[in-house]
């Protein structure tokens, strides 16, 4: 791995799931910093405003959230990308084992890929490939 720190961001409107897959991630790899942001908005105001070179290695994105779902950073994001040096990998996390959530995953480009909670080894190997 490179020298640099890579940035996470975590979006996320449970606590909880910050603590677990904060714990998780270091446990994979102690150079990862992990921005936790319970709200979408906050997400992409951080990503709006950050100075290119701090822009995050990947985002980990919960689906059902108060306000904000992922699917609206979603659509958000689409209109901020042009402006952001590159393309930040994007997985979406989330209770929901939906078949049409999953085929919808399928059907977005920015999202690399769609895990369940709760998290384990396999589903943190499938987020350490994007890091």
């Amino acid at each position: 791995m490179e020298d640099m720190n890579k940035i996470v961001y975590v979006v996320d409107d449970d606590e909880i799931f910050h603590f677990i897959i904060k714990k998780m991630l270091v446990q994979q790899d102690d150079n990862l910093v992990i921005t936790s942001f319970l709200c979408a908005e906050e997400a992409l105001e951080q990503l709006s405003s950050n100075p290119q070179p701090t822009l995050p290695a990947l985002i980990i994105l919960d689906m059902n959230m108060q306000r904000m779902n992922g699917w609206d950073f979603i659509e958000a994001y689409r209109g901020l990308k042009s402006s952001l040096k590159n393309n930040i990998p994007i997985i979406m996390c989330s209770s929901s084992v939906d078949v049409r959530d999953m085929q919808k995953v399928q059907h977005t480009p920015e999202l690399m890929a769609y895990i369940t909670k709760p998290l384990d080894k396999n589903k943190m190997k499938v987020i350490e490939e994007y890091l």
